[in-house]
């Protein structure tokens, strides 16, 4: 989770250390753009994306444990929305990778595609998270973190849109100030969504994952004829005298 929420920080201060960038506070897919930048920023978003899913997936069974043992005060809408919660991590997921794969400079319809669906499921996500943590009554503090992360990441993220759509509405010198402000949105956005998954560390605190059991299929046959009541035959011949 903390790798997640150092990207946007360690490509600023890369970026800025190296001297690759022209803007005085560029976009963040920007900081990305020359080399060794490029490189960095790359596998630190796939990783990011990566791990995105994987605390999304772990979330999902602590929240079907939560509901499984509980049904009298969950109805399908709540599993649907959990579920749900689910899909959209994993497109948020794949936009990450999108972003991470094509770069701003060279492929910009794809990357800026990438960016809209890595922003815009996340925000979906903390509001459906937050309303399943008020339903299964979890510790207060959590319940204030992803209420206050809600409410700020869904102001923010609408400054960023209005301030963005305005200056390509209207780009003049005199506006230079609503660019800098969805730039400013854009990093506040990212660290806000990605911060939200430290909420999750109460809930991860009462799972114990088992490992893969890994069984070989002549194994599973014999298990199987032999809870059939069937006689198993050896697996290897019997010598000859």
């Amino acid at each position: 989770m903390s790798t997640c929420i150092r990207v946007p920080c360690k490509k600023y201060g890369l970026a800025y250390a190296q001297n690759h960038t022209s803007q005085e506070f560029p976009y963040i897919s920007y900081t990305g753009v020359e080399e060794p930048e490029s490189g960095i920023f790359s596998i630190l978003v796939a990783v990011s994306a990566i791990m995105l899913v994987v605390n999304a997936e772990m979330r999902y069974l602590f929240i079907r444990e939560k509901v499984t043992r509980n049904r009298a005060n969950f109805n399908k809408h709540w599993q649907r929305a959990n579920t749900a919660g689910l899909v959209l991590a994993i497109f948020s997921s794949f936009g990450l990778l999108m972003v991470a794969c094509f770069q701003v400079d060279t492929m910009f319809p794809p990357h800026i595609v990438g960016a809209a669906i890595a922003f815009i499921p996340p925000v979906g996500y903390m509001c459906m998270q937050t309303a399943l943590t008020f339903k299964i009554k979890r510790a207060r503090w959590e319940r204030v973190w992803q209420c206050i992360h809600s409410v700020v990441t869904c102001i923010i993220f609408t400054i960023f849109i209005v301030s963005f759509i305005y200056y390509k509405i209207d780009e003049k010198d005199k506006i230079k100030k609503v660019l800098l402000l969805a730039k400013i949105t854009e990093l506040l956005l990212a660290l806000l969504l990605y911060a939200f998954i430290l909420s999750f560390v109460g809930c991860f605190r009462e799972i114990r994952v088992f490992k893969i059991d890994v069984q070989l299929a002549e194994d599973h046959y014999r298990n199987r004829d032999q809870d059939n009541g069937k006689l198993q035959e050896p697996l290897t011949d019997t010598p000859t005298v």
